[in-house]
C-alpha cells in the first residue's frame, strides 16, 4: 500500500511541502529566541543626571544601545534630563534586553542664539515684554529726549545694536530711554522794544532765552548795532508769561 502511495506524485508533493513548511517555522521560532534574548532581562540602568561620556560607558557596561536627542534647557549643558525607558527603581519595574536602545534627551552644550527684536521708538512698557519673551535682561538708562519712555537706543557690551542682531539667550541689554523734557520755569515775557540788539542779549542772558533777529533798512554792521527793535513775538505784556529759555523774535530799524 505505501508503494501505492508513494507512487502518487500529488501525495508525494503535498508531504514534501509539510516537512519543509515545519523545518521552516521550527528554526523561525529557534532564530527568534536567539534574537530576543528570550527568557533574558536587564534592571534599566539610571542614567538621569549622567554626562553623555559617563551614559556612553554605563550602556556599554550592560550591552545596550542608546539614541541621543538635545534640547535647551536651563539645566547644566551636557546633562541627560529624560531617558526612554524610565531607570528601574523601587516603585517602576522597568527591564530591558541586551543590545535594545535606550532613548536619552541631554542638554546641549552650546548657548541658544536668538535675534534682538525691534524695540526702538517702542514704548518702554512694550519693548520690555518683548525682551522677557526673547529671553534677554534689559537693564534701563535714561537720556534727555522730548519723547518720554520711548526707546532710543539698544547697546549690547557697550555698542549700539539694531534689530536682527544675534546674541546669546539670557543676555543683558541696555536700552537706552528718552525721560522727556523737565517743564521749564514760566518767567514774565520782557519787553525789548525800544533797545538795540546788544542791550537785548544782555536783558536775556541770564534768562537763556533764544534771541532770532530781523534787521530792516541796515546795510551795515554799524547799521545794526545801532538799530533799535520796533516789534517782538511773543508780545510784552504785563503779567504774561513764557517758558524760560523759549525763542523771542524781534525786528529791528535803523
Amino acid at each position: 500500500m505505501w508503494n501505492k502511495i508513494k507512487s502518487k506524485p500529488l501525495l508525494k508533493n503535498f508531504i514534501l511541502a509539510f516537512l519543509t513548511a515545519a523545518i521552516i517555522v521550527i528554526l523561525t521560532l529557534l532564530w527568534l529566541r536567539i534574537y530576543t534574548n528570550h527568557g533574558e532581562k536587564i534592571e534599566t540602568p539610571n542614567f538621569m543626571g549622567l554626562t553623555i561620556e559617563e551614559a556612553m560607558k554605563l550602556a556599554d557596561e550592560n550591552n545596550l544601545r542608546y539614541s541621543v536627542d538635545s534640547v535647551y534647557a536651563s539645566k547644566p549643558k551636557n546633562t541627560i534630563i529624560l531617558q526612554n525607558p524610565l531607570p528601574f527603581s523601587d516603585s517602576i519595574e522597568s527591564w530591558v534586553k541586551r543590545d535594545r536602545f535606550i532613548y536619552l534627551t541631554v542638554v546641549r552644550k552650546l548657548e541658544q542664539k536668538i535675534k534682538l527684536p525691534s524695540i526702538v521708538d517702542n514704548s518702554k512698557s512694550l519693548a520690555s515684554t518683548k525682551l522677557t519673551i526673547s529671553g534677554l535682561n534689559p537693564s534701563w538708562t535714561y537720556k534727555a529726549s522730548p519723547y518720554k519712555d520711548v526707546v532710543m537706543d539698544v547697546k549690547y557690551k557697550g555698542k549700539s545694536v539694531k534689530a536682527g542682531f544675534i546674541l546669546p539667550k539670557g543676555s543683558k541689554v541696555e536700552v537706552i530711554v528718552g525721560k522727556g523734557m523737565e517743564q521749564s520755569a514760566q518767567v514774565q515775557i520782557p519787553n525789548l522794544v525800544g533797545k538795540t540788539i546788544n542791550e537785548a542779549n544782555i536783558e536775556l542772558g541770564s534768562k537763556s532765552f533764544q534771541l532770532t533777529e530781523i534787521y530792516n533798512n541796515c546795510m551795515t554792521k554799524a547799521d545794526s548795532l545801532v538799530a533799535k527793535i520796533v516789534q517782538q513775538s511773543p508780545d510784552y505784556m504785563d503779567g504774561k508769561t513764557i517758558a524760560e529759555g523759549s525763542e523771542i523774535i524781534v525786528i529791528a530799524n535803523k
